[in-house]
């Protein structure tokens, strides 16, 4: 019977740890929008590559498919300096591929 509390508490203990990592790798996190279904802006997160649903309500005025958000103080901003950063970058790889060598 104490080895059964015991694997609880271990239990509990490694269920709060993942949340808390959860909720750490968000803090302070970068998001790219790849999409909008319904209300909610589908999102990868650029550090762990996971999605997340952020809820339109959320997102600052101005974003759309490929706008880069930073997570932080409990809200969403629009980051414009690395949108446009990852905009060229996509552009300049786009340009290349279609370079004749």
């Amino acid at each position: 019977m104490n080895l059964e509390i015991e694997n609880s508490k271990n239990f509990i203990s490694s269920n709060l740890s993942n949340d808390l990592k959860k909720h750490l790798e968000k803090t302070n996190a970068t998001f790219s929008i790849d999409r909008f279904e319904g209300n909610y802006a589908v999102c990868e997160n650029m550090k762990t590559g996971e999605f997340v649903n952020i809820s339109k309500d959320l997102l600052p005025e101005g974003c759309s498919e490929g706008s880069i958000l930073k997570f932080e103080n409990g809200k969403y901003i629009f980051d414009i300096f690395q949108t446009k950063q990852e905009q060229d970058n996509i552009k300049n790889l786009v340009d290349n591929l279609f370079k004749k060598k």
